[in-house]
């Protein structure tokens, strides 16, 4: 995961790597997303165009962001969203959870 970027309109964007399986990958996430809410941050956009491969726990660890950033009074979008993992959002209907959008800039805008 590469350092958070900060934008104009309150939001941040984490880039995923290739493999979203949890482990010590959830735990950078879940600190990242501490200190994004610490810099009272609303929007965090998580890139996932480097996304390969995501697992039940890869899961997981987005739908906790997205929990994360709710109860700070924000919120968590996707963007970059490859077919593959759209159709898995889909199969487990985290779709109806978690907004994604085609790019960064669409994810950026719903924020607005």
């Amino acid at each position: 995961m590469n350092n958070p970027t900060q934008n104009m309109n309150k939001s941040s964007i984490l880039t995923l790597g290739s493999q979203v399986i949890g482990g010590s990958d959830a735990m950078d996430f879940s600190m990242e997303l501490r200190t994004i809410v610490e810099g009272n941050i609303q929007y965090v956009i998580v890139d996932m165009s480097k996304v390969e491969l995501i697992n039940s726990s890869g899961l997981g660890m987005l739908v906790s962001g997205l929990s994360t950033m709710k109860k700070a009074g924000g919120t968590l979008k996707l963007a970059c969203v490859s077919a593959k993992v759209k159709q898995l959002l889909e199969m487990t209907h985290l779709n109806t959870v978690l907004n994604s959008y085609h790019t960064i800039q669409e994810a950026e805008e719903s924020c607005k």
